[in-house]
């Protein structure tokens, strides 16, 4: 037996270590990584570059892929003002919003009355949020997501040409969003739903019956249950604060620089513009330079937070730190620290941070009987360009954990050689607060030798508080009082490829039949006009069905949703329904397969409260 675990520690040993390493200079200085250039040639469009010869290069070594994860998206709260909280998909946990906090599957953004949030799904896709609303993911995968606004106002905006493909949810319709534009949806306590259009938007509006195509410039109100529903077309609603912030949050993302420094996969750059700058490297090309005080080092202000399938992710203070700790390496070099986004020309997925653990020190009283590995403390270290991560989520990670007691860690991680490189904290802590001078204790060079490299699980264990984004506590104060059992409609047609609908938790109520003579009109079988309705084109002035196929629909468009000419993103339809056997969350649901004619989905409309990964 001693000579099977002595085999195991040699092993461990060797998958982590590389070869010691001479104490080399600034990063700056050290010989270039060979890559392609991280430009495109002039004339390329910025949005969809291409390597100037054969494949898009890798960023990192192969076995990096072992963290991705397509199908569990990550989208993060770019912006939030007064009142906003999130409700976890995973544990129904309600708790308060902070900048960058991560959103994923079956998660839930609530305002209040005097809240304001903007959500980013992607480089071109955002969701913003008026007072009093409440929107939930229920999905998001790669290039695929579907919302659901349960009340209130909210405003899908497609800022940037994309091939994803969108389904936004109400109770009573599903809308489609065909191009770049603003798409403004407004559930009101009475039922009635309006959809207005702006900024070149044009979409398909679906109910059971059919669909109907919405012009810019003009607003559909539907009413009734979703069995049935009716729509009455007018001119666009007038503008209020909400749009004109809106606006105001467009011109703020059009003007941002970062985003052509990156690739499009890493997004949530546009915040770095006012916090550092741009320079060229000669090892690695353009890096930014944050602004940073003395002493300052990645990863340690923030708090690592717990969620559901990734497990522990950084948070950190910083206004600019989505892109920066998620995407990318970090060096320190005759600039001082200094982040490397990767090629232009390479794919990336998210990662819940990009650094290597490590544990050191006795354990205290205590210690080391909930935590699992022996060790007093737990350090953590940025990772460099061209190192290797190390999942510990997904089926990549090595299950259970392993700790290679007696490792150097100065010779595993190159970061680990600055003197500021590293943070650590009492492995009691972690987790369980925010993370600052105040709490970070320091390691020898003796520790450093002498530390336990920790490959695969983490194993600390998660507490209530690891799912909190701050220590302030959430209110529901003028938030919209929704229930559990809300069912959203759904149509196949409208839905992103690879999505199912799930299933409903109640009964569906009778349907609204209208009176006519009002000019109501319900969504009809009938396809036979096919040239799209004009805001007058009613005689009755009046309210209308969906008919059958979509009138005035453009070549395509009971496809997949195009903004842009490049070739569609499709998720596999059996990677949605079983993505790697993982735990879908505490609720287990899963979506059963679609009706013909639409189909409902019910409470968060979640797969449990799942997410997807990335490559780094």
């Amino acid at each position: 037996m001693t000579r099977v675990l002595a085999a195991i520690a040699i092993l461990g040993v060797s998958a982590l270590a590389q070869p010691p390493q001479p104490q080399p200079g600034p990063w700056s200085e050290q010989p270039p990584y060979p890559q392609y250039p991280q430009y495109p040639p002039q004339g390329m469009p910025p949005n969809r570059p291409q390597p100037p010869n054969g494949p898009a290069p890798s960023n990192g070594p192969q076995a990096d892929s072992d963290g991705d994860a397509p199908d569990r998206g990550v989208a993060r709260i770019a912006v939030m003002n007064g009142n906003v909280s999130v409700r976890h998909g995973d544990s129904s946990d309600l708790v308060a919003a902070i900048v960058n906090a991560p959103l994923t599957i079956g998660d839930r953004v609530v305002t209040g009355d005097n809240g304001r949030a903007e959500v980013q799904l992607d480089f071109a896709n955002f969701i913003r949020l008026a007072p009093g609303t409440e929107v939930r993911l229920s999905e998001l995968q790669r290039g695929a997501y579907q919302v659901q606004i349960a009340a209130g106002t909210a405003t899908f905006r497609v800022l940037r040409d994309t091939d994803a493909q969108v389904e936004i949810s109400t109770p009573s319709i599903s809308v489609r969003p065909l191009k770049k534009g603003v798409y403004r949806i407004n559930v009101k306590p009475d039922g009635v739903t309006e959809i207005t259009l702006r900024a070149g938007a044009e979409g398909e509006v679906f109910g059971p019956r059919g669909s109907e195509q919405i012009h810019n410039g003009n607003t559909m109100m539907v009413r009734g249950s979703s069995n049935d529903p009716e729509f009455q077309m007018t001119g666009a609603l007038p503008e209020d604060d909400f749009d004109r912030w809106s606006g105001s949050r467009d011109q703020q993302l059009e003007h941002a620089v970062s985003p052509n420094h990156v690739s499009r996969d890493v997004y949530g750059t546009e915040d770095m513009d006012q916090y550092g700058r741009w320079t060229t490297d000669g090892s690695y090309g353009q890096v930014w330079v944050p602004q940073a005080g003395p002493g300052w080092a990645p990863y340690s202000c923030g708090r690592w937070v717990w969620m559901d399938y990734y497990g522990w992710s950084w948070v950190g203070c910083e206004p600019w730190g989505w892109a920066p700790y998620h995407y990318g390496r970090w060096y320190y070099g005759s600039l001082g620290w200094s982040w490397w986004p990767g090629s232009i020309y390479s794919p990336y997925y998210w990662r819940p941070a990009l650094v290597g653990f490590f544990g050191w020190g006795s354990p205290g009283l205590g210690v080391g009987i909930g935590f699992g590995f022996g060790f007093g403390n737990v350090g953590w270290v940025p990772l460099a360009p061209y190192e290797r991560f190390r999942p510990w989520y997904g089926g990549g990670a090595f299950r259970g954990g392993a700790v290679v007691s007696n490792v150097n860690v100065g010779n595993i991680y190159r970061n680990a050689r600055v003197g500021n490189g590293i943070t650590s904290m009492r492995a009691n802590e972690f987790g369980r607060g925010s993370v600052s001078a105040a709490n970070m204790v320091r390691a020898t060079p003796g520790d450093l030798a002498h530390a336990g490299a920790i490959n695969g699980r983490l194993p600390m264990s998660a507490s209530a508080e690891s799912r909190q984004f701050t220590n302030h506590a959430a209110s529901m104060q003028g938030a919209p009082r929704t229930s559990e059992n809300t069912r959203f409609f759904s149509s196949p047609a409208s839905r992103p490829s690879g999505v199912n609908a799930g299933g409903g938790r109640s009964a569906e109520s009778p349907a609204v039949r209208g009176n006519n003579s009002g000019g109501w009109q319900r969504l009809s079988p009938s396809a036979g006009n096919t040239s799209a309705r004009s805001p007058s084109g009613n005689s009755s002035g009046g309210w209308q069905r969906f008919e059958g196929g979509s009138r005035g629909a453009s070549p395509g468009a009971s496809g997949a949703s195009r903004y842009g000419s490049q070739p569609q993103v499709r998720i596999s339809p059996p990677i949605v329904q079983n993505p790697g056997g993982q735990n879908r969350g505490s609720s287990g649901n899963s979506r059963p397969a679609s009706t013909p004619g639409g189909s409902r989905s019910g409470g968060s409309g979640s797969r449990g409260g799942s997410s997807h990964g990335g490559r780094q």
